[in-house]
C-alpha cells in the first residue's frame, strides 16, 4: 500500500524527536538563528534611540551548524547552474548554492533577479540564513524541470548561458516571490526546527500566511 506524504513526514518527524544527534543539531541550528535575530533586533533598537547621524549596524557570517546543515540538504554539494563541487556562492532569492563564476553570472542579474552572498565572506541576516535553508539546490532543480528549464532539457541546452535563459522567466519570478513569501511565514514562527516542521507548522490565515502559500511552496 502507498504511503501518503503525510504520512511520511509524520513518521520522519517522529524518528527525529527520537534521535538525539539529530534533535540536538537541530537545537544548535535554532540557537544561532536566535541569536542573529536577537542581534538584528538589538541593532534595530541601537539605530532607533541613537542620536548620531551614523550608527553602527549589526552583521553576522554564515552560523557554523546553520551551515553543516545547509550542505546536507540535497544537491547542495554542488552547483545548481553548473555542477562543479563545492560551491561557496549563494543566490538568496532562491535559497541555492553555486560556484564562483556562476556566481558572477547571477551578479550580471541584477539584485531584483538573483540577491547574491558569499557563504564565507559575506555578512548574513536571519532571514536570509532561513531562505538558505528553506530553499536548496535539488528543489529548485526539480522546479526547473517541470517548467522546462533544467540544465539538460533542449530548450535551454543549446549553449547558451542558462543564468539568462532561466532566471528571467515568469516562473523563476513566481518561485523567488513564493520562496520569500514562504520564508516570511517561517520567520515569523518562534522557533526554527528545520524544513519538515516549518512546513507542516505554518502561520494560520491572520497571521501571517495561508493555505495558497502553503500549497505553493510544497510544490516548488
Amino acid at each position: 500500500m502507498l504511503k501518503t506524504s503525510s504520512q511520511k513526514s509524520s513518521r520522519r518527524k517522529a524518528r527525529d524527536s527520537t534521535n538525539p544527534s539529530r534533535k540536538n543539531f537541530l537545537e544548535a541550528v535554532s540557537s544561532e538563528l536566535e541569536s542573529l535575530r536577537s542581534a538584528e533586533s538589538s541593532s534595530s533598537s541601537s539605530i532607533a534611540s541613537s542620536s548620531s547621524s551614523v550608527a553602527s549596524s549589526s552583521s553576522s557570517s554564515f552560523p557554523h551548524a546553520c551551515q553543516l546543515l545547509l550542505y546536507t540538504l540535497p544537491g547542495n554539494s554542488h552547483c545548481v547552474d553548473c555542477g562543479e563541487e563545492h560551491p561557496r556562492w549563494a543566490s538568496v532569492s532562491y535559497g541555492t548554492l553555486l560556484c564562483l563564476k556562476c556566481s558572477g553570472r547571477h551578479r550580471a542579474l541584477g539584485v531584483k533577479n538573483s540577491f547574491v552572498r558569499s557563504i564565507d565572506m559575506d555578512d548574513w541576516s536571519h532571514s536570509q540564513v532561513i531562505a538558505m535553508l528553506e530553499g536548496g539546490n535539488q528543489q529548485l532543480d526539480a522546479f526547473f524541470e517541470r517548467h522546462a528549464l533544467s540544465t539538460t532539457c533542449p530548450t535551454t541546452n543549446r549553449g547558451e548561458n542558462i543564468v539568462e535563459i532561466r532566471y528571467k522567466t515568469k516562473a523563476a519570478l513566481f518561485y523567488r516571490n513564493n520562496l520569500a513569501i514562504h520564508v516570511n511565514n517561517v520567520c515569523s514562527m518562534s522557533k526554527y526546527m528545520g524544513r519538515e516542521v516549518s512546513r507542516q507548522k505554518m502561520p494560520q490565515k491572520g497571521e501571517g500566511g495561508d493555505k495558497k502559500s502553503r500549497r505553493k511552496i510544497a510544490v516548488m
